[in-house]
């Protein structure tokens, strides 16, 4: 009677996981059917192997530069040879091209309109002119704002700014043959332009939506407000990385609330509203590809994952990615990835319930 026993629960025991196994690979399957399809089908597609026609895709030029999407998916816009193209997603058609007498060498896609905010360089020597734009896809009228003048000019590293408040912050990269440094600028686009801060080499910089406060980090880990200093006390001075700022207010009392992850580890990401650290997010893989935000949700994208710290649930995996493409950017429910051949494919973010 007892080896009986034994010979039942071992079947048992077996069973069930013979069971849970078949149920696991089943749901892994149906969740990469559902989630993935399209994006694998767009990274190994044939002619003869599918039914997703070239046509179905975006095909980048080759030095296509700044690729960026129109926050309600109809748009995609990249610059090449100075000149910003704009074309639809929807067939890839050309809407319009915006072309200046001196070569555009940066521009801002906003956040909540089909509006782009340009500048044109002008360099004679070591003087640089920036003069500074913004492009109404809609109507194809320009504005023309403020002018910077720069010594040594290299590059427009970062931008950042409020609609709401009609404010810019850039961040400029000036090079000579012995240094390279980077000179954050204010921009009133009806007023003044003055500098911000000079003298480190600033990763990223982020600005508040309701308020003018700006957030600048450098490359040795260290965060800073333009308001009180540096914030890394609130970590135990931590090395840590501004990856978003949520400016979504509940009521007009609130604070926007900054995501900081931890760059030693990558294992946690640090809450802060109001000057005060609110929340700790523990993460259970270390291994970030990159973040992504404009102003709401702040994503973090992993090799085969993404997850969206503001959401109801920090932990769920909202989309299911490929070692094959690399990602572009998030608009909505919308994910773009690049192939290796230079084509963006989407793939869907589950619904974050």
């Amino acid at each position: 009677m007892k080896k009986l026993i034994i010979r039942l629960m071992s079947c048992i025991i077996v069973g069930t996981i013979f069971t849970f196994s078949v149920l696991k690979v089943v749901d892994n399957y149906l969740y990469k059917l559902t989630q993935s399809s399209y994006l694998e089908l767009a990274t190994y597609r044939t002619n003869s192997q599918s039914e997703l026609k070239s046509e179905d895709l975006i095909t980048l030029p080759d030095n296509a530069d700044q690729l960026q999407f129109s926050y309600n998916n109809k748009y995609y816009t990249y610059l090449e040879d100075g000149c910003i193209h704009i074309n639809k997603i929807e067939d890839r058609s050309e809407q319009a091209v915006i072309k200046e007498d001196n070569p555009i060498c940066y521009y801002y896609m906003m956040y909540d309109k089909n509006l782009i905010l340009y500048f044109i360089e002008d360099t004679s020597g070591s003087y640089t002119t920036l003069t500074v734009k913004n492009y109404d896809i809609a109507t194809g009228r320009t504005t023309e704002y403020n002018d910077i003048d720069v010594v040594n000019f290299s590059r427009i590293k970062d931008i950042t700014m409020s609609p709401l408040l009609s404010v810019i912050y850039i961040n400029v990269e000036t090079k000579t043959t012995f240094s390279t440094n980077n000179t954050v600028y204010k921009i009133d686009l009806f007023n003044s332009m003055s500098q911000v801060k000079s003298g480190s080499i600033y990763s990223r910089i982020r600005m508040f939506q309701h308020n003018d406060r700006l957030y600048y980090a450098d490359t040795a880990g260290g965060v800073y407000s333009s308001a009180n200093g540096t914030v890394n006390y609130l970590f135990g001075y931590a090395d840590v990385e501004l990856i978003g700022i949520d400016s979504r207010l509940a009521n007009k009392d609130d604070y926007e609330k900054l995501y900081f992850l931890d760059t030693t580890k990558k294992d946690r990401v640090y809450v802060v509203s109001g000057g005060e650290l609110i929340n700790t997010i523990l993460l259970s893989d270390t291994d970030v590809v990159t973040s992504y935000n404009e102003y709401s949700d702040v994503y973090l994208v992993y090799p085969t994952y993404i997850l969206n710290l503001t959401g109801k649930n920090p932990y769920k995996r909202l989309a299911k990615l490929s070692k094959y493409v690399t990602f572009e950017a998030i608009k909505g429910d919308t994910v773009y990835l690049r192939t290796s051949n230079n084509k963006i494919v989407t793939t869907k973010l589950l619904k974050d319930k």
